[in-house]
């Protein structure tokens, strides 16, 4: 067996050459949870981090006051967004397993409840490192829609473009390896299955 950590660590670095296949063959609900988990208290912490001197400079006198209180909202603010995310995911998997049976295919509850929560941390990693990547890059020329214009607020959108599909594909590809079907069912079933959610949330509103 392996850890939860070399379970992300070889799906971050190879994601289709070792990643995908010890995922299917080694990967859980559990340890995927606990990445997920993991993942969302580096987030607040990130965040905090961010705040923080904010926070101290407004109200210096009550720094170590401010500092206690902020530690029990962080973790606080990792289970919610746990919480919710897990919500969400369970539902998605809900809705695409029962498509997925209406097919015959041979893949069990598991393993896409699996391919979701994997897929997810694929979509919040690389998202969130693409994000950067451009807030550097935007920042580093405060000028970068003024001397290109729409042509470079065209090209920002052109990428943000390129990487979602880039992630969707990887999120395509790992659930295919692990229900051992193809990319092109797997795709119309993602398909189908944001069209029910969308049809679900306007139901509901």
């Amino acid at each position: 067996m392996t850890t939860w950590f070399n379970d992300l660590k070889e799906l971050i670095w190879h994601p289709k050459s070792r990643g995908f296949d010890q995922i299917a063959e080694h990967g859980t609900v559990k340890k995927g949870l606990l990445t997920y988990f993991c993942l969302d208290i580096i987030f607040s912490l990130i965040v905090a981090s961010l705040l923080s001197p904010l926070i101290g400079f407004l109200a210096d006198a009550y720094v170590l006051e401010i500092a206690a209180l902020g530690s029990a909202i962080i973790l606080g603010m990792a289970v919610f967004i746990f919480v919710v995310r897990g919500v969400g995911l369970f539902i998605n998997s809900a809705i695409f397993f029962g498509l997925y049976k209406l097919t015959k295919g041979s893949g069990t509850w598991s393993d896409v409840v699996k391919g979701f929560i994997y897929g997810n941390i694929i979509t919040n990693v690389y998202g969130s490192i693409a994000g950067l990547i451009l807030l550097v890059s935007i920042a580093a020329s405060a000028d970068l829609l003024l001397v290109g214009g729409d042509i470079s607020a065209l090209g920002i959108l052109g990428i943000i473009i390129a990487i979602g599909l880039w992630i969707f594909y990887q999120n395509i590809s790992l659930m295919s390896r692990i229900l051992l079907d193809t990319k092109g069912k797997v795709f119309i079933l993602y398909i189908i299955t944001g069209i029910v959610l969308s049809v679900l949330e306007y139901m509901v509103k």
